[in-house]
Formats: structure tokens, C-alpha cells, sequence
């Protein structure tokens, strides 16, 4: 219990009582009978107000959250009296994973009377966590004194890659492939094998896709329209390794990694292709096989969700024997992964044939925005002198690195952090559309 202004006002009044008592030559009776009457009327009030009974408060909303989004977090609460109570209500919140916003829920619920308080957060980190007690604030009757108790509300959270970004990549993918007229789907066209339609001959189209008998019977030229293969298995490979443990924008490698692997993922099966996932570090942790559908996406969901890093050196020789013995199909990998070292480098490119003799590798890195940014700035120092040098070196290694692995059929993209998924997703229509695997 905690007293109230109203409380404090009604003891001050008590210096008003005590100068009339003065003036009345019984200053110390007055003045004891007066405090006393205040202590009986905040005994008074704690006993008539509400408890923890008179309330039916429990969690409410969705308990699947977004990593680096604003998420509602929701209780709903229920005035069994003829009251209208004034609340105050704090949640406890798992240390360290979760930045709040409009911690306390303040508001008045009328008599039998359901309400929805919420506040939000913004979680730092994939996994399950349970948020327990809520402190509830209840003012009294009287005004005088506010009630403190707390509710046993256990529930588990379960923080996922970001689904609003998945869901505003599904959206897009959708309103593209939607036509103004009719409402059918609009295929996306290349140089695939799979005859699609008949067109009419149009200028900068290819003379070897001209067909003939169609040709002569409509009097004018008229060509195969293709396009790319449909159920193609489309792997995400992602390392959860040291190199993936850094943070870029106040993200990790590895957030990024993950839900750009989902994204991915959901736009492989749309495309009628099929999506896979292999994780790794000193070994292979989890491998899906290629699929589609709800349930396949819940899967990859659910595997990915709790995915952390390590501060361990990844087994790239590993991660693609496993791969190489378990896919027997031409597939597409989008692996991502990074380096630091020259070292680092060498350990992939030593061990990329595993799967690059039959499958076609992407490799996706992240760019160190912290080099640039020491190897653009002015001298100042010898100090700074020095780090500008040794980044310099460094992003000359990477570039090196980067142009050798594309030299030998490997893509790989470097790109800032908030360009990601956009990256993944034009590499893989590219690939699609121009017939490359």
C-alpha cells in the first residue's frame, strides 16, 4: 500500500488544526485526535477498496513477435465492482532482450466494465522468453490510499525472424504479379526451358525462338515464349559462426542472415520453387529439405526462430560433405556466411568445389560499414594513421577475395545491412530469368 496526494493534503490540513489548537490553549489533543482520525480513515479506505479479487486481468494479443519491430504486448482487464477504478499497471519484462516504450498502463475501468491496456516493446533477440508477474495499482475508495499487489500472468513470447518484413515482401511480390485487368498472374518470363505461351514476333526478340507452323498459319512472325523451371530446389545456408556474431547498425550478422533467409525462403515457394535450409557452425545443427506450403514455411519458422550464434570457427568441410550426400538434385545456394581474414577466406575457398561441381553458389556478405569509415577519414594522428592503413589492407583483401570467388563461378555480393533481402531476391530472380543453373 502507498498513500495518495489527497492523504498528504488531508495531514497538512493538520497545521490548520494545530494553530487553532494553540489559539484554544489544547494544542497537543487536538493535534493527536486529528492524526488519529486521519490513520482510521486510511485504514478505512485500504479495507473498502478493490483487491486483487475484484479483478480479472490476464494477457491477451498475439504472442508471436518480430525481432527488431515495435510489438504491442495487451492484458485485458475486468471491473467486477460498481466502481470506476483507477489502474496503474507495470509489467515485468526479460532483462536485457527487449527495449519498452510506455511502460506503465495507466487508466480507468468502469463498473463490470473490459478494457485493453497494452505498452511496447521492441525485442533484441530471437527466441522464447516468459514474462511472469504484473504490479497492479489499484487507488482506493477514498482516495487515500493506492493498493499495490501482484498477478501470476506467465506467458511465453516467442520472438521470430521479422514476419512484417515477410509479409510486406509477399504483398509486393503479389500486387507485381497482379494484372490491372483480369486479376490473373503474371508470370515472370526468361530464358527458361518450359514453354509458356505464343506471342507475336516483336523487334530485339531472339530469331531462334520464332515457330514456324505457328508463323505460317497466322501470316505473321510468331515466337515460344519460356519460362524458368518451376520446382527447383533453392537452398539458404547460414552460418552461425564467430564471423556472424558482429554487429552492423546495431544489428547482428546473424538477425540479418535469418530473416533474410525467410524472406528468401517464402519467395522461392511463391515462384513454385523449392526452399531448403542448412545451419551450421563446428558442425551441421539442422538441415530441412526442400518443400513448400504452409506447413513447410512453419517449419523453417520454427527452426530458425531460436537460431544464436557462437564465438567458434565454422566447418565449412562439414556443412558441404553433409550437403553433398544428402542433395542429390542441381540446386541453387545462397549461403550466408563471412570473413575477416584472409585466413578466414581461404578455409571457404579451399572447400567450395564440395558443391560448387554441381550446384550454383551464392555467397552473401554484409559490409563492414566500421573500415569505411576508418579508412575514408582524415589523419590526424599517427595512431589514426596506423588504422587507416590496416583497413585499407583489409577491405583490398576482401575485394581480392570477392573477384576471385566470382572469377570461379561463384556470386558473391557484398551489400549494406539494409539492403539484404532486397540483394538475395534480385540475385535469385536473375538467376531464374536468365537461365543459369
Amino acid at each position: 500500500m502507498s498513500i495518495t496526494r489527497r492523504f498528504i493534503y488531508l495531514v497538512s490540513f493538520g497545521i490548520v488544526i494545530l494553530t487553532l489548537g494553540i489559539v484554544l490553549n489544547n494544542s497537543l489533543t487536538i493535534f493527536i485526535l486529528y492524526n488519529l482520525l486521519c490513520a482510521v480513515l486510511l485504514i478505512i479506505d485500504y479495507f473498502i477498496s478493490p483487491n486483487e479479487a475484484d479483478l480479472f486481468i490476464e494477457r491477451v494479443g498475439d504472442e508471436n513477435l518480430s525481432i527488431y519491430e515495435k510489438e504491442a504486448i495487451e492484458f485485458e482487464v475486468f471491473n467486477k465492482t460498481s466502481r470506476v477504478l483507477k489502474l496503474e499497471l507495470v509489467d515485468e519484462i526479460p532483462e536485457f532482450h527487449f527495449e519498452t516504450q510506455n511502460k506503465i498502463m495507466k487508466g480507468f475501468v468502469k463498473p463490470h466494465e473490459k478494457i485493453k491496456f497494452n505498452y511496447f516493446v521492441l525485442p533484441t533477440k530471437r527466441g522464447a522468453f516468459t514474462f511472469e508477474k504484473l504490479h497492479v495499482k489499484c487507488e482506493g475508495n477514498l482516495k487515500l490510499c493506492t493498493k499495490i499487489f501482484k498477478l501470476n500472468l506467465d506467458r511465453e513470447y516467442k520472438v521470430y525472424p521479422n514476419l512484417k518484413n515477410l509479409r510486406k515482401y509477399r504483398l509486393s511480390v503479389v500486387n507485381n504479379r497482379q494484372l490491372k485487368q483480369g486479376q490473373r498472374n503474371l508470370k515472370i518470363l526468361g530464358r527458361g526451358t518450359s514453354f509458356e505461351s505464343l506471342r507475336e514476333y516483336v523487334s530485339g526478340d531472339e530469331y531462334r525462338k520464332i515457330n514456324w507452323p505457328a508463323t505460317a498459319r497466322s501470316n505473321k512472325p510468331i515466337i515460344n515464349q519460356y519460362e524458368p523451371e518451376k520446382n527447383q530446389h533453392v537452398y539458404m545456408f547460414i552460418d552461425t559462426g564467430r564471423p556472424m556474431s558482429y554487429t552492423v547498425r546495431g544489428y547482428r550478422k546473424l538477425d540479418l542472415a535469418v530473416n533474410t533467409a525467410l524472406v528468401l525462403s517464402d519467395i522461392v515457394n511463391q515462384n513454385g520453387d523449392q526452399s531448403g535450409l542448412l545451419l551450421f557452425n563446428t558442425e551441421v545443427d539442422n538441415m530441412i529439405a526442400p518443400g513448400k506450403g504452409a506447413a513447410h514455411r512453419n517449419k523453417i519458422l520454427e527452426s530458425l526462430y531460436h537460431v544464436d550464434y557462437t564465438n567458434q570457427t565454422s566447418n565449412y568441410d562439414d556443412a558441404f560433405y553433409h550437403f553433398k550426400r544428402k542433395e542429390r538434385h542441381r540446386s541453387i545456394v545462397f549461403m550466408f556466411t563471412d570473413f575477416e581474414t584472409v585466413e578466414e577466406a581461404e578455409n571457404i575457398l579451399k572447400v567450395l568445389p564440395i558443391i560448387t561441381k554441381n550446384h550454383l553458389v551464392v555467397i552473401i556478405l554484409i559490409k563492414n560499414e566500421s573500415l569505411e569509415q576508418i579508412s575514408s577519414q582524415n589523419i590526424k594522428n599517427q595512431e589514426e594513421m596506423f588504422d587507416k592503413g590496416v583497413a585499407l589492407e583489409l577491405l583490398s583483401d576482401r575485394k581480392k577475395i570477392i573477384n576471385l570467388l566470382n572469377r570461379r563461378g561463384v556470386f558473391c555480393i557484398e551489400c549494406p545491412a539494409e539492403k539484404v533481402e532486397l540483394a538475395a531476391i534480385n540475385q535469385y530472380v536473375e538467376i531464374k530469368n536468365k537461365n543459369l543453373l
